[in-house]
């Protein structure tokens, strides 16, 4: 039997080993040196974060991935990307390369064919396009509600400044002023409230006792309804009479007793009568008084002397006469 010698095994397990790792690493680099594949390129001016071994796919499947990103010069202005293809496919000469991310921001490069007629071949360059990253998207989406946001902040700032403006210390001692009367406004309702149920109360309240008097005014109708009929004819037979012409013979009456009584009146006033000469003629009223005076001379005389007008004696004595009282000696 052949013997190996340890040498040779040694040399053996590290061309293995070497081999494998070569392998592995071109693997881990998204390259399969197994199978048949072409590269393509294409330039961009931004990648948005794209590293080797991201995946390249069509309509969703994989059919490659980036094996290299490259600067094309020193100013950086152009980045070239090497796409590996490993599936046999007709790609046109006018399919676009976009970069793209998904929501996780996993970036990869997605092939949008064209309809040319002509394919690409290996090494051939690749028409290039750039998505907007999520954060693009939702930058771009959300550029308006800031804006709108920022509006609207701005408004409210100035509301808040009108609102300081308005509400200072006068405004805001008129508004408590205002506050206490209409607390003492409620209270004073409150009780006005208290008061009406008080009144309400059907057992105790004002209400009972007008509903009660009212009751008994009405049964005092009921009682008297009699009356009150008679009454009210009454009053229709006078209202009958007034308008079959009574009434203005009373006033024609009442007119004629009120001629009489201006006439008596109008005698009074004048000097033709004894009435009027009295009130009017101050001689007449002289000679009256004086006339008054001596009757009631006179007749103190008699009570004093009577014998002086009637002479009755038994023995012929003659009794000592008074005088008569003069005016002075009243």
């Amino acid at each position: 039997m052949l013997k190996i010698s340890n040498e040779t095994k040694v040399g053996i397990i590290a061309t293995v080993a070497i081999v494998m790792l070569v392998v592995g690493f071109n693997l881990l680099k998204g390259k399969n040196i197994f199978s048949r594949s072409f590269t393509i390129y294409a330039k961009y001016n931004q990648v948005n974060g794209l590293q080797p071994s991201n995946a390249v796919q069509v309509n969703g499947l994989t059919i490659g991935n980036v094996s290299s990103l490259e600067l094309m010069d020193k100013n950086a202005g152009q980045i070239l990307v090497a796409i590996r293809i490993t599936k046999q496919l007709n790609i046109p000469k006018n399919t676009i390369a976009r970069i793209s991310s998904d929501l996780l921001g996993t970036k990869s490069v997605t092939l949008v064919f064209g309809d040319a007629q002509q394919y690409l071949q290996d090494k051939d360059t690749i028409n290039s396009a750039l998505d907007g990253s999520i954060t693009d998207a939702l930058k771009a989406q959300l550029d308006p509600l800031v804006s709108k946001v920022k509006g609207t902040l701005t408004e409210v700032d100035s509301v808040l400044q009108t609102v300081n403006t308005i509400f200072d210390v006068s405004t805001q001692t008129n508004l408590k002023e205002a506050v206490g009367h209409l607390n003492h406004t409620m209270h004073n309702l409150s009780n006005a409230s208290g008061s009406i149920d008080q009144m309400l109360d059907p057992q105790h309240g004002n209400i009972k006792a007008t509903f009660d008097n009212f009751a008994a005014i009405s049964g005092n109708l009921r009682n008297n309804n009699d009356k009150i009929t008679a009454i009210l004819a009454n009053a229709q037979k006078t209202t009958d009479a007034l308008a079959n012409g009574q009434l203005d013979k009373t006033l024609q009456d009442l007119q004629t007793s009120m001629n009489n009584l201006k006439a008596i009146i109008a005698n009074i006033n004048s000097s033709n009568g004894t009435v009027g000469l009295l009130l009017n003629d101050k001689q007449v009223y002289n000679n009256l008084q004086a006339t008054t005076s001596n009757l009631n001379k006179l007749l103190e005389d008699l009570r004093y002397n009577p014998k002086r007008y009637v002479h009755f004696s038994l023995f012929g004595k003659k009794e000592k006469m008074r005088p008569i009282p003069s005016d002075s000696a009243k």
